[in-house]
């Protein structure tokens, strides 16, 4: 058995699967270009394209490795004229694919902290104030919301140290380690055998194998039971934004965002505990209106797509908002500046709300379903149906059924992170040769990265929407 074919045949599998992987860069490099409003090909749409790579290449090198060492252990392993000079080379191969697919996917992850923590949120209040007072509606509603959201920035439907743990507990206790020691016979951790040389290349495909069985346990068994019959931490904060009559306006780019409509079909929310009681039960038996943004329907998740006049008219009013923020030195400047800061913040406010109301006549939208096409390819084409006097197509809506908004949290990048994680450990044990330090080590610096993602985060929020982080837990 010749290792030089073996390894030609992984760097053509490796090649084959990186032109496809290009191309799919350029697809989401192209989306992105659109959805920014960018008209020409600069420096970040050079630098999304290398991340883009970096992601799709990282992941292209683990599949690589994953097949040559699945395929190893099937049909090579006990081949006789497999010298330790072939298993070496195609082990080093295997190794050099493992720590670049690390690099390149830390490069990944970096890049969807940054993304995810640069987004545009706001807040829409749709409380009516009472007696007549513009001053006098409660703030704890939207303090409310905003925690639920920083609270869900991390979660995710597979958990990392229950997945490291169900690894460690088939790797070390059942003994799947032991398909990697000498032949092919499964040993079990109550006898008496000692490993003294394991084969690196048989422990990757078992690895493999077990990380990705428990990946995907993990996540059927929330999917299929957890969120039906426990919780479901994502319809929650909807439900939370109903009850607390806040809407929520993102923009993750300039032409590109998602809206959560959370306005009570009651008016008002703030309200004392027999009023909230009643409001419930007429929701539940129908007595009342639905929750959706049309009549009728239920539908609380949209994507957006607005043009450059309403982004326009956006950023200004987000430029007062935010201009009148910071700290002041003196008592009195800053009640004046707060006073200052509480008319513009009612003035965004207003905007916003005007224009989902569709009382704008300079900025209407459209309101569709997507099509089946743009859900495959989650991107949503613009219908041209009429243009306002700039030529500029009006704004859309897509219902989004698929709660494509998690993209700005870390539960809508899921398969990114279950693949750095499986990455991680690999790369750790083809180094050192030790399941137990691949796993510690793998929950270290996910936890790093974690907490990085909650620190950006949390800051993000509470510049964006003026929350003191303080009541951000």
């Amino acid at each position: 058995m010749d290792a030089a074919s073996q390894n030609g045949n992984a760097l053509i599998a490796f090649g084959a699967l990186s032109g496809a992987g290009i191309i799919l860069a350029f697809a989401r490099t192209w989306k992105w270009f659109s959805r920014s409003g960018r008209d020409v090909i600069d420096l970040a749409t050079i630098g999304k394209f290398f991340a883009y790579i970096c992601g799709i290449i990282g992941t292209v090198l683990l599949l690589v490795t994953a097949g040559v060492s699945i395929w190893y252990l099937i049909f090579i392993k006990n081949i006789p004229e497999i010298t330790d000079t072939n298993k070496e080379q195609i082990k080093n191969l295997l190794e050099t694919f493992l720590i670049t697919s690390f690099v390149l996917k830390l490069v990944d992850i970096i890049h969807i902290i940054i993304r995810q923590t640069r987004i545009e949120i706001f807040f829409m209040d749709w409380e009516r104030p009472k007696k007549g007072d513009s001053e006098n509606v409660s703030v704890w509603r939207t303090y409310f919301a905003a925690n639920e959201l920083n609270e869900i920035q991390t979660f995710r439907r597979v958990n990392v140290p229950f997945q490291l743990l169900f690894v460690l507990f088939f790797l070390k206790v059942i003994n799947f380690e032991s398909y990697s020691c000498g032949d092919d016979t499964f040993i079990s951790s109550l006898s008496n055998f000692n490993c003294l040389r394991s084969d690196a290349i048989v422990r990757i495909a078992v690895a493999f194998f077990v990380l990705l069985g428990t990946a995907v346990v993990q996540n059927l068994f929330f999917t299929i039971f957890y969120q039906r019959f426990i919780e479901d931490k994502i319809t929650n904060f909807i439900d939370l934004c109903s009850v607390s009559n806040i809407s929520v306006f993102i923009l993750d780019e300039n032409l590109h965002g998602y809206y959560i409509h959370g306005r009570s079909p009651h008016g008002m929310t703030d309200v004392n505990m027999k009023d909230t009681v009643m409001n419930l039960y007429r929701e539940e038996n129908r007595m009342s209106g639905t929750r959706g943004l049309e009549p009728n329907s239920d539908e609380q998740i949209f994507i957006m797509k607005i043009n450059r006049s309403f982004q326009r008219q956006y950023q200004s009013l987000l430029r007062t908002y935010y201009g009148y923020t910071g700290p002041r030195k003196t008592r009195q400047d800053a009640e004046r500046y707060t006073d200052l800061l509480l008319q513009a913040y009612q003035n965004l406010n207003g905007f916003l709300c005007a224009f989902i109301d569709q009382s704008l006549s300079s900025h209407q939208y459209i309101l569709r379903n997507r099509f089946f096409l743009e859900r495959i390819l989650d991107y949503e084409f613009r219908v041209r149906t009429r243009s306002d006097f700039d030529g500029q197509i009006t704004n859309f809506f897509f219902t989004d059924n698929e709660k494509t908004f998690t993209n700005i949290l870390f539960c809508g990048e899921q398969s990114t992170l279950v693949i750095w994680n499986m990455i991680t450990f690999l790369f750790i044990d083809i180094l050192a040769q030790n399941y137990v330090l691949a796993a510690i080590l793998t929950y270290a610096i996910d936890f790093i990265f974690v907490g990085i993602r909650n620190s950006f985060g949390r800051k993000n929020l509470s510049k964006k929407t003026l929350i003191p982080k303080n009541f951000l837990i």
